[in-house]
């Protein structure tokens, strides 16, 4: 989490409670979610005008639970599921999307595609792309959401991911955004993020295939290709009528066409609010 995050989720944290007047739900949370919340939020105000929703800037997963758990967040976005503790402390999970989780390099690379087992050397420590360009990898903090995803590709994957952590002078985003903004700048830069955060946020990043598999929703769905991270939205455990009703619209037809169009697969509903 950037500082500056840390210190919006301080003000979060301490600041009062909101008024009991106003109709408006706060959401914020996991980067790789945040773009196509906020075209969620735009379309649900259309259907309820007396609802205002605001999208909060990134508070990354575990940032967003601490919030709703304070009461400072309706809605968190989390791209992990509840601890235990976090359960018992009052606050639900409800599985909403799914989004293929993609490899990406700068715009200055004309590749399109690796194998799994290049992007394990590329974790590994192999520093120079064909063209003899210095590859700049851009990793995420160990208890970040995104390393579970790359060391359970493949065995070697868990390996190299663990050697990467290690290396001094890498590259370390501290939010989804972060990556991104590290893979569109830096000359050479590879890293992971989400079909969904270059959708919504029509990012100017070169997407790259795997082993011959272009990431789409449909080969995610069809599991061809089989890398993917799942969304959350996180309430107390009774959350008012505003927010049942923003989830509602979620997983309505216009929710999960919304939802598409932006690279995610809508979950089934599973009835984990009361």
């Amino acid at each position: 989490m950037t500082p500056w995050a840390v210190a919006f989720l301080a003000l979060l944290l301490v600041s009062g409670p909101r008024s009991a007047v106003a109709e408006t739900i706060r959401i914020s949370g996991t980067g790789g979610a945040i773009g196509t919340m906020r075209i969620l939020g735009e379309a649900f105000r259309k259907t309820a005008p007396g609802v205002r929703v605001d999208i909060l800037p990134v508070t990354g997963s575990s940032g967003s639970v601490k919030a709703v758990l304070a009461g400072r967040l309706d809605i968190g976005l989390s791209a992990r599921t509840l601890s235990g503790e976090e359960r018992a402390l009052g606050v639900v999970e409800t599985k909403y999307a799914r989004t293929p989780f993609v490899f990406c390099v700068n715009n200055s690379l004309k590749m399109t595609g690796l194998t799994m087992e290049g992007v394990a050397g590329i974790y590994g420590g192999r520093r120079d792309w064909e063209n003899g360009r210095r590859i700049r990898l851009v990793l995420r903090p160990p208890e970040d959401s995104d390393i579970p995803v790359l060391k359970g590709m493949s065995p070697a994957m868990r390996e190299a991911v663990e050697v990467a952590l290690r290396r001094k002078g890498m590259i370390m985003a501290m939010t989804d955004h972060d990556a991104a903004d590290a893979i569109e700048s830096v000359p050479g830069a590879f890293g992971g993020t989400t079909l969904s955060l270059l959708l919504s946020e029509k990012r100017a990043l070169r997407m790259i295939s795997l082993d011959g598999i272009t990431p789409s929703l449909r080969a995610m769905n069809d599991r061809s290709y089989p890398y993917a991270k799942t969304f959350y939205m996180v309430t107390k455990n009774n959350p008012p009528a505003s927010v049942r009703r923003f989830i509602d619209f979620v997983f309505s037809p216009a929710g999960a066409a919304i939802l598409a169009t932006n690279g995610q697969g809508a979950a089934v509903r599973e009835g984990i609010l009361p």
